[in-house]
């Protein structure tokens, strides 16, 4: 997600639609404030730069940060040198935080329910589209309407439930209804392609590990209909890295979900 800020001359900017997060130059007496602010729920990692002229940086830029979730800082401070100054500055940000550190000892739910079992339709390294930020994703073989579970404990930080469209095409991505959780460690979970209307948790609230979150569906880019699910944190403004993680069946941890096979939730 990019926004555009220009100061030349005189102190002027230009922002997006969406104001979820905000950073504002600001002229304050013979200094020119940059601060950050993030009205979302989540924790987001960003990427700022700036070219700027007559105008001296207490940072070297750019910047990468993490701002928590509902909170306002100062990012720069720039002394100005001379009245006729210029700056202009870009930044990226996306959902997670760079600094979150996955506990790789967590064993985690298979996303249905206890006692029931789905095939893997696509596991790590999928050629279809299990690769780059989605490596470590694992895809679910779903009826529409299958019951979705937490596969750990965490706090709902964004959901979308109101999509009825969905096809094998990217032009179907920005479609898809999905929860996103975000967990102690910091590193988030995506549960993708529900059903409309078919999230039952709503932002801000905590979820426990096997708790009944949803129902699956074929929204968003799908050959038909599935879960996705996979976890991950932000590595810049743009991307995002996933993680293997294992998953407990009624026969013991597994490792490395694989295309074709059934496994029954514990």
């Amino acid at each position: 997600m990019k926004q555009l800020l220009f100061i030349i001359l005189l102190l002027s900017s230009l922002t997006a639609a969406d104001d979820s997060v905000n950073i504002k130059a600001e002229v304050v007496e013979k200094d020119v404030v940059v601060y950050a602010q993030n009205k979302n729920p989540f924790s987001i990692t960003v990427k700022y730069d700036a070219t700027y002229t007559n105008l001296s940086a207490d940072k070297k830029l750019p910047l990468l940060f993490v701002i928590k979730p509902f909170s306002k800082e100062e990012i720069l401070h720039l002394k100005i040198l001379k009245n006729k100054f210029s700056f202009k500055a870009h930044y990226d940000w996306t959902i997670g935080s760079k600094d979150a550190k996955h506990d790789d000892n967590y064993i985690y739910k298979f996303p249905y329910k206890t006692g029931t079992a789905q095939k893997v339709s696509q596991g790590f390294n999928g050629k279809f589209t299990h690769f780059n930020n989605s490596q470590y994703a694992v895809d679910f073989e779903m009826k529409e309407g299958t019951e979705v579970y937490a596969a750990r404990d965490g706090v709902v930080v964004k959901t979308k439930a109101d999509s009825n469209s969905g096809g094998a095409n990217r032009s179907f991505e920005k479609h898809a209804n999905e929860i996103i959780i975000e967990h102690n460690d910091g590193t988030i979970s995506s549960y993708t392609h529900l059903k409309q209307n078919g999230v039952l948790v709503k932002v801000g609230e905590k979820v426990n590990r096997a708790q009944l979150i949803g129902y699956s569906g074929k929204t968003g880019y799908t050959r038909g209909p599935h879960l996705h699910f996979v976890v991950y944190k932000a590595t810049d403004g743009k991307n995002r890295k996933s993680f293997p993680i294992k998953f407990m069946s009624a026969r013991g941890v597994v490792n490395n979900p694989t295309i074709g096979q059934v496994y029954k939730s514990h």
